[in-house]
């Protein structure tokens, strides 16, 4: 079955049928207020729980109705330090999981919302397959939300945060000389005390939540714009906490409506127009666009219905064409635009390109000296373009539909011109013409920020919403917010953290999977940017990214080995979880012992002879994170290769459930029950194969491509030129800035997945 179809929306007796009603929004109606308290020393790596018996995860049910003080206990007081201390804080995960509600709780607003952006229900009563246009509707709803909160958080950035301290954009001649602004950037910046009055909206705030858990992007892009103050302060909880209630209701005084009006949006984003002025790649000229024409005019075709397709500036399909010069634009032309106003940059203002920072193996703002200008070999690209390619890509613009895949062509002809490398990098005739591995890498980096990226920004924000929204589904299904023991769960989930980062640490070369617990604090740090760059930096030697773009495949894989090695290091489960595919890793990397149990098996028999595992239920319990996962185009020079590695891991997968089930049965327990089919964002069922299969959107629905489908190899689309994979070069976007170790299954986002080189995995984590 393709990708495609296991995506689609089946009208099948076996994933749905006709009399399927999609449910009502049930919403969460809750109570309460909330205050703050300080922080201690943090958690050694080796720092263990009490020896009594931990507080479950299992969530506990909850009534709608007035406050109520037992309900409403575990968050209903919390203290939080103004200063962000070093490791997080079980009240700073609490705040979190309280936005995260929120988050959650606005998209089913905007998803059920009939008619918002012309988008009726009544539309699909046409639809050969209703119940699944309806969800489909409703997806779309939320992505047309989610791009255009993208764009709002964009100006928001380009006209607030850039004028709340004096910031300067970084220069070529900064990185070469050591500028202050540059080298010093992470211990200069002081952070700031937020007041509510200073919050944007909450989409807005959710779309700088998504963009800070991309660690790496988010220091690059504070750098790029001078923002060492914003860095350093991260995201305000004290200010978010005191703007979220406990029926998870965000609200805002009228002065931060009127400080947000600076941006130029209306404080709700669907008040904002309903038309985008889009400026002519060609010409220049101004022309008004609709965000979407999906389902527009009085009777929708199937087709439209079935893909909710569209020809606006919102929609995948987007076609307009200028009236003064004729030019057809799309999202690709707008790319190439994009790109050339970033390369003029380069040439005019001596502005980098964006990938072209961070040095690949540490993640930091590296010193490089005034010797090392012309050959420092991470400013490659920055130096290609102004001495080589400006020209070209300057008359790009003007050729019939050009896209970003041309521009692919000019850097492949170009690498592979060893008289234009040695021009480019100085070198004299005697020296070599084949860019370095380290130059290679940051071509690769810099080309997988601008495919698929209409924003300034190192990322595409809004699938970053996207995909940070399966973990916040997550989250809302688990319920640990209004557990008895909440802040005793915190305080557990935070010490399993510690324990992932000691495991990231020792083994640099190896991809470490959190499960949902892991990933709480784990992300709860990354919100405290300049705290967990510290820290990440004093323990492992380098700034671990958050990759949140990796195959699905791998990222199961590397699951099997974080688990195991988790279990063999401190004697207990990883993953506390009873569902098909955590039982079947366990089968797989427990190994039996001649005489007496292993440690794994000890554990394996606690968990389960405790009564924990009753208090796990597979839809609430803390198993593999994959909101990172993400399913790779298909390639025809490497679908063999994929297909074979798909099979063998689908029958090793099989082979461990067999002997879960087996063990079971010997154990007296029940055996796992399996299921292919989960319910999606609006109560369909979908057809997945695996928990480790992310599922943000319906496929084709977002504007700037799926964000939970990657592409993988050398040559494919978006992905880096040809010439610059070689060996011991990882994948750009399955690692982040870590990918240097090759060997890594993954990619995505315009990455290089495979054959980059072998000899060992990438040292970061994907969760």
């Amino acid at each position: 079955m393709s990708f495609l179809d296991k995506f689609s929306l089946k009208g099948s007796s076996k994933v749905g049928t006709d009399n399927y009603q999609p449910p009502e929004p049930v919403l969460p109606e809750y109570t309460g207020l909330i205050t703050n308290n300080g922080h201690g020393a943090p958690p050694s790596y080796d720092q263990h729980v009490s020896s009594a018996n931990p507080p479950s995860y299992a969530a506990t049910k909850y009534a709608t109705g007035e406050f109520d003080d037992e309900l409403d206990a575990g968050f209903s007081s919390l203290t939080i330090a103004e200063n962000a201390p070093e490791f997080p804080e079980a009240d700073q995960c609490l705040v979190h999981l309280k936005l995260l509600s929120a988050f959650h709780a606005l998209k089913e607003d905007i998803g059920y919302a009939d008619g918002i952006f012309g988008l009726y229900d009544a539309k699909c009563e046409m639809a050969t397959n209703r119940d699944g246009s309806l969800a489909k509707m409703r997806d779309k709803r939320w992505a047309l939300y989610v791009a255009r909160a993208a764009e709002r958080f964009q100006d928001w950035w380009l006209k607030v945060l850039c004028n709340m301290e004096p910031s300067v954009r970084l220069e070529g001649k900064d990185m070469s000389s050591g500028a202050a602004n540059f080298t010093e950037f992470t211990s200069a910046g002081k952070g700031r005390v937020w007041t509510q009055d200073m919050l944007p909206p909450l989409d807005v705030l959710m779309v700088w939540h998504a963009f800070m858990l991309n660690p790496r992007s988010y220091l690059e892009d504070c750098i790029r714009f001078g923002l060492k103050d914003l860095w350093a302060t991260g995201m305000p909880w004290n200010a978010v906490n005191a703007a979220i209630d406990t029926r998870f209701n965000y609200t805002a005084p009228e002065e931060a409506q009127r400080n947000f009006a600076v941006s130029g949006h209306a404080w709700e984003n669907q008040m904002d127009p309903l038309v985008k002025i889009v400026n002519c790649p060609r010409c220049s000229q101004a022309t008004e666009v609709p965000w979407t024409t999906c389902c527009s005019r009085e009777k929708s075709s199937p087709y439209e219905l079935s893909e909710m397709s569209g020809y606006g500036y919102g929609d995948r399909d987007f076609s307009h064409a200028c009236q003064r010069c004729g030019a057809v634009m799309n999202h690709e032309f707008l790319l190439v635009a994009k790109f050339k106003e970033a390369v003029e940059n380069v040439v005019l203002k001596d502005w980098p390109l964006g990938g072209t920072i961070l040095a690949p193996q540490s993640g930091a703002p590296d010193l490089a000296s005034v010797d090392e200008q012309n050959i420092t070999l991470n400013t490659f690209p920055n130096r290609l373009f102004r001495l080589a390619l400006r020209s070209s890509v300057l008359e790009l613009v003007k050729t019939e539909a050009p896209t970003m895949n041309d521009v692919k062509l000019l850097i492949e002809r170009a690498v592979a011109d060893k008289a234009l490398i040695k021009g480019v990098n100085g070198k004299s005739v005697f020296e070599s013409g084949v860019p370095q591995r380290f130059e290679r890498l940051s071509t690769r980096k810099m080309m997988s920020q601008y495919k698929k990226n209409p924003s300034i920004f190192a990322l595409e924000l809004g699938g970053a919403v996207v995909r940070q929204g399966v973990f916040v589904d997550k989250m809302y299904s688990i319920d640990w917010i209004h557990s008895p023991a909440a802040r005793e769960t915190m305080d557990r989930l935070l010490g399993k953290y510690a324990r992932f980062m000691k495991l990231m640490a020792a083994y640099h070369l190896r991809i470490a999977v959190p499960t949902l617990d892991v990933d709480l604090g784990w992300h709860t740090h990354q919100l405290s940017p300049k705290a967990y760059f510290e820290y990440t930096m004093a323990k492992a030697k380098r700034f671990l990214d958050h990759d949140d773009k990796i195959d699905e495949d791998s990222l199961s894989k590397h699951f099997q080995w974080t688990s195991k090695t988790y279990e063999a290091e401190y004697g207990e489960l990883y993953s506390e979880c009873i569902c098909w595919y955590c039982e079947a890793v366990r089968a797989q990397t427990h190994a039996g012992k001649v005489f007496g149990m292993s440690k794994q098996e000890k554990a394996l028999n606690r968990f389960h002879e405790s009564g924990a595992a009753k208090l796990c239920p597979p839809e609430k319990s803390a198993h593999i994170s994959a909101h990172s996962s993400v399913t790779m185009e298909d390639n025809p020079l490497r679908e063999i290769i994929l297909r074979i590695s798909r099979k063998r891991h689908d029958r090793e997968l099989e082979e461990g459930f067999t002997k879960a089930c087996k063990r079971a049965k010997a154990k007296g327990r029940p055996a796992p029950e399996r299921s292919e089919y989960y319910k999606g964002s609006w109560g369909y069922p979908m057809l997945m194969y695996g928990p480790y299969m992310s599922l943000g959107l319906l496929g084709g629905i977002y504007y700037a491509g799926d964000p939970c489908v990657g592409a993988f190899g050398a040559g494919s689309p978006g992905n880096c030129a040809m010439g610059t994979c070689g060996a011991g070069v990882g994948s750009s976007g399955a690692c982040g800035a870590l990918g240097y170790g090759g060997g890594v299954g993954g990619g995505g986002g315009g990455g290089c997945g495979g054959g980059c080189g072998g000899g060992g995995g990438c040292g970061g984590g994907g969760g």
